[in-house]
């Protein structure tokens, strides 16, 4: 048996919860240790979206975000670092270091260097002419120099955010003395950026401040911290004691009013409390006014449960009920507090209404309808839906994966280049030679060569040879890859990207979402003429649209300002994604046209700055199927 150490991001001091997973490891095999690690982890919560952080994830963001292949930039070095070179160079030993030479060295190199076994005691660390102690926090510099480098590229640190948990195969407990935890630090990124604490990563001294240093203890709260984090271990639940619900007994490990109100005030909170309060018939001047209405009703029931011990506990599930009504408009709830370390003292919460005869008003029973579906809201327009394709009928997940690697890829200028020579000569047999451009970093010929690699591997090519200047290569003749490189694979990559930021909401938020793509629409009352949706998506009744071109040239704009009209929606819900805009170009479009334009490298940043914002305007009114 095996054991590492699961990382969940939390937006509060210590900005990572840690949860030891146990599982049986296979030797030679990382991925499938990996996932045996993920498979642990979802026994006992299948919620969690966890991603592995090392080379040898199966995830490209993942990879990408490995302490071999992220970068730092350095003021002393011409080129950007990998991290886990920064790491080893700046090592001081009591016979030797720091070796600044090592900078320059590829990553193989460098952790074959004798120096680094051969010094004596590790004292230190020194980086360009400052120093860094390795007590009282051992871990604190490598993690420093991994959210430094996640904050120089944001493209990198966004793909993170979408993820509640992480992993790292090679961060072996007995290891950590001297080889850094990359989920560790990656959680730690993602909660500071949570809280919004981001400007500490910019010096040492305030990442130790913020990251190490205690805050003064809520007030209130009756438990104490050693207490509040306390959780069993992830790949045990066997060893729980199987059981039915039972009221609850005075040692039950679980939140006390302070830390309930605490879990009820963080941000992923805000939309299922307003779900709650609007289903329970409370009413308010605007959404915040609503949310706080929830919180407070949400707070006394469980208050009340608490009092009167009416908590009913299934150890074996992990979860926690009670009950929860409002007299005024006859609701009744079940709160229902479930195990999970991705939220803060380790539970998560929701509700489920009940259907009691007789209990609810006809008006409340209104108003706790679902919310419109992307496709309701369609038909609600008077459209016919001819076509769609939902998750469970997209291409083999291995085409899925080079697809989102692609659109990863196409962050860099030059694979942009590559991509778009590829398409001018694609209707033409025989094989051709992209040059590559001049002044081109290594950077981008690394990420060049493993797309293309990528896509041969996947039988894109007849035939590739990558040579330092120029790349020969002969296209496979397949109507088949002719789709996939003209443009299906943005339409995936923009999917998944949708998909990742709805499974956040609906996780944390508990938010109503419904996705689709290749809408294809017929104007019932206009035979013959259909429009073509790329993806729709809806959160909480609120209507998304997003269209992914893949070139510049020829793209009649205005039809989409037009068609937002007939479908009903503002053009600030609408996101166009093109692949071979800059990201002046896209500003530009967007300067014409009064919706979002975005590539590649900043999709995700616009999507979710969309979604913020109409959810916000419109205070997550709830639309009702009647």
């Amino acid at each position: 048996m095996a054991t590492r150490t699961i990382c969940f991001p939390i937006s509060g001091y210590p900005y990572c919860k840690e949860q030891p997973v146990t599982f049986t490891w296979i030797n030679g095999s990382k991925r499938q240790n990996i996932r045996a690690v993920h498979d642990a982890v979802h026994t006992t919560d299948p919620d969690v979206s966890i991603l592995e952080v090392s080379s040898a994830s199966v995830q490209p963001e993942g990879e990408a975000v490995s302490s071999l292949r992220l970068l730092l930039r350095l003021d002393s070095v011409a080129q950007d670092v990998p991290i886990s070179t920064v790491f080893e160079a700046a090592k001081v030993f009591e016979h030797g270091g720091p070796f600044a030479d090592l900078l320059t060295c590829a990553p193989s190199k460098v952790h074959k260097d004798t120096r680094l076994r051969t010094n004596g005691k590790l004292l230190r660390y020194s980086l360009e002419g400052s120093e860094y102690p390795i007590e009282p926090h051992p871990d604190s510099f490598f993690e420093w120099l991994y959210c430094r480098a996640l904050k120089q590229f944001p493209e990198k640190a966004a793909q993170l955010s979408r993820y509640n948990a992480f992993s790292d195969i090679a961060a072996a407990a007995d290891s950590k003395k001297y080889y850094g935890d990359s989920s560790r630090a990656a959680a730690i990124y993602v909660g500071l950026a949570a809280a919004g604490k981001l400007p500490c990563i910019d010096s040492y001294e305030s990442f130790i401040a913020e990251v190490y240093t205690e805050p003064k203890p809520l007030p209130k709260s009756g438990k104490s911290e050693t207490a509040s984090k306390k959780a069993p271990e992830v790949s045990a639940p066997a060893k729980e004691i199987p059981a039915d619900e039972s009221s609850q007994s005075d040692n039950a490990n679980i939140p006390d009013g302070a830390q309930m109100e605490h879990i009820l005030e963080l941000p992923k909170a805000t939309c299922l409390l307003l779900s709650l309060a609007k289903n329970a018939g409370l009413s308010a001047n605007n959404s915040s006014e609503l949310a706080y209405k929830g919180k407070e009703f949400f707070l006394a029931a469980y208050q009340k449960a608490l009092k009167n011990k009416t908590l009913q506990i299934n150890i074996h599930k992990n979860k926690i009920t009670f009950p929860m009504e409002e007299h005024d408009s006859g609701f009744h709830a079940v709160g229902v507090l479930t195990r999970s370390p991705a939220w803060e003292y380790g539970w998560k919460f929701n509700y489920l209404a009940e259907n009691i005869p007789g209990a609810e008003k006809p008006e409340v029973k209104a108003k706790i309808q679902k919310p419109l579906t992307a496709l309701e809201h369609l038909e609600r327009c008077g459209y016919k839906i001819v076509q769609q394709v939902v998750p469970e009928k997209l291409p083999p997940i291995a085409v899925q994966r080079m697809a989102w690697k692609t659109g990863e890829a196409l962050c860099d200028p030059v694979v942009v280049d590559f991509l778009q020579f590829i398409r001018t000569h694609m209707q033409s047999d025989g094989s051709f030679s992209f040059r590559i451009p001049k002044g081109a970093s290594k950077k981008s010929f690394t990420t060049l060569s493993e797309i293309a690699q990528t896509w041969d591997k996947m039988g894109l090519f007849a035939s590739i040879v990558i040579y330092p200047q120029n790349i020969v290569y002969e296209l496979a003749q397949n109507e088949t890859v002719r789709h996939f490189l003209s443009g299906k694979w943005l339409e995936l990559f923009v999917e998944h990207q949708v998909q990742q930021i709805l499974n956040r909401y609906r996780e944390e938020q508990g938010a109503e979402v419904s996705v689709c793509s290749n809408v294809v629409l017929s104007e019932t009352a206009s035979v013959g003429s259909t429009h073509e949706l790329d993806v729709v998506f809806s959160i909480n009744g609120k209507f998304f649209w997003v269209e992914a071109k893949s070139s510049s040239r020829s793209i009649d704009y205005g039809k989409y300002a037009s068609l937002c009209e007939k479908l009903n929606v503002t053009p600030e819900s609408l996101l166009l994604v093109n692949s071979d805009l800059s990201v002046e170009e896209c500003e530009g479009v967007s300067y014409f046209w009064n919706y979002r334009v975005a590539n590649c490298a900043t999709i995700t940043q616009e999507l979710e700055s969309m979604i913020a914002k109409q959810l916000e305007s419109t205070g997550n009114a709830v639309l009702s199927t009647d």
